[in-house]
This record gives structure tokens, C-alpha cells and sequence, in this order.
């Protein structure tokens, strides 16, 4: 058997990372809601983010946190790359620093800094923002790239990254209509920021799956 080049063992690496960010985010919103049984019985708490405080907190932060180290290191192609994986991640770290209201009836300090609940979850709420925003939009324009003409699955896959951006963007524009419009009306008993979170963390994780030759790969042609 031929020993793997050192280019050959990087890409390996690389692709191993893109699948790796892709199951943990399809794996979040599963893991939280299933553990999370074990404290309030068959409750879905309001948000991905409230897990924060229940007895999936390491989960939700670690969680996170791996995400957030793995798109930091990630690498690729280009600088622009580079920038808005490395500001997914730092926003990734941002959602943690900075956690949602605990929507107590009093204020609570919460956070790594100490951070007053009701300020905090507008801090949350914008570096969730930037989160997904930067993850759509690492899917539409830099994982769509190619050079030359693109095979037929390539093409598929451009199609599937373009379907999980628009489909993060448009979640994020309900949450935050949700939040500036219908928040304390019949629409919260829907949990919809629960609902909109899930999609987004999962769109990500399947364009990132895409991305890791997980799916649609390029057929070897004779």
C-alpha cells in the first residue's frame, strides 16, 4: 500500500474538520432537546440558546465551543475564507460568553462576565445574528466557488449550499421579526425561536456535511 503524501493527509485532515463542524451542528439541537428531557419530562425549552441553563449546559457549551475551535483552525483556499470562518467562530464564542435571558421576572447576572440577563440577550441575540449570517453566506458565495466547469455534482452540491444559506438568512429574518413584533403573543406558544434556531443549526451542519464529501461527491470517470 502507498503511503499518503503530505498533501493527500491535508486534505484528509481538512475534509475530516468539514464533517466534523457538519455533525455537530446537525447534532446540537438533537442532543440538547433529548437531555434536556431528563430535567422537565417532554418540555421543549423556548430556544436552543435556554439550554444554557438547564442540565445540558456543558452540552450546549461544549457543543460550541467545538464548533467555534474548529471553524478558528479551519483553512481555506483563500484569505477571504480564512476571515469569515474565523469570525464564525469568534461570534460562535460570543453566543457562549454572552447567554439569553433567563427570563426569571427579576434580573440575573449571567455570562463569563457577569452580565446583566436583559442586557445580555441583546448581545446574544446580535452575535447569533452574525453567526448565522456569516454561515450563510460562507455557503452562498465561498462554498459555491469553482474552478473551470463544474461537474454535475458539483452542481448539485452549489444547489445545496445556496438552499441551506437562504434558508439560515430566512430564519434569522423570522426570528427577528418574532422578537420585534409577536414575542409576547399567541406566536410564542409555537416556539418559534426554537424552531428557526433548529433549522438554522441544521442547515448548516448539512452544507457543511456537503462541503466535507459527505454527500454528492465527484464520481471517478473512466
Amino acid at each position: 500500500m502507498k503511503r499518503m503524501t503530505r498533501s493527500t493527509e491535508l486534505i484528509m485532515s481538512y475534509l475530516t474538520m468539514r464533517r466534523m463542524i457538519g455533525v455537530l451542528g446537525l447534532g446540537l439541537p438533537v442532543i440538547v432537546v433529548l437531555g434536556g428531557f431528563i430535567q422537565s419530562g417532554f418540555t421543549i425549552q423556548a430556544s436552543i440558546s435556554s439550554y444554557y441553563f438547564t442540565n445540558m449546559h456543558d452540552f450546549f457549551v461544549g457543543i460550541l465551543c467545538s464548533v467555534s475551535l474548529f471553524l478558528i483552525s479551519y483553512k481555506g483556499y483563500e484569505i477571504v475564507d480564512d476571515i469569515i470562518t474565523n469570525m464564525s467562530g469568534v461570534f460562535a464564542l460570543g453566543i457562549i460568553a454572552f447567554p439569553t435571558s433567563m427570563f426569571s421576572g427579576h434580573i440575573v447576572r449571567v455570562g463569563i462576565f457577569l452580565t446583566p440577563d436583559n442586557i445580555s440577550q441583546y448581545i446574544h441575540l446580535a452575535f447569533a445574528t452574525l453567526f448565522f449570517v456569516s454561515l450563510s453566506f460562507n455557503s452562498i458565495f465561498l462554498f459555491t466557488r469553482h474552478g473551470g466547469a463544474p461537474s454535475l455534482e458539483k452542481k448539485i452540491r452549489n444547489t445545496v449550499y445556496i438552499v441551506c444559506g437562504v434558508v439560515i438568512l430566512f430564519s434569522v429574518v423570522c426570528m427577528i421579526v418574532y422578537i420585534a413584533f409577536f414575542r409576547n403573543t399567541w406566536v410564542s406558544e409555537l416556539y418559534p425561536v426554537f424552531v428557526f434556531e433548529t433549522i438554522s443549526t441544521m442547515s448548516f451542519g448539512v452544507s457543511w456535511l456537503v462541503k466535507g464529501n459527505t454527500l454528492f461527491r465527484d464520481r471517478r470517470r473512466g
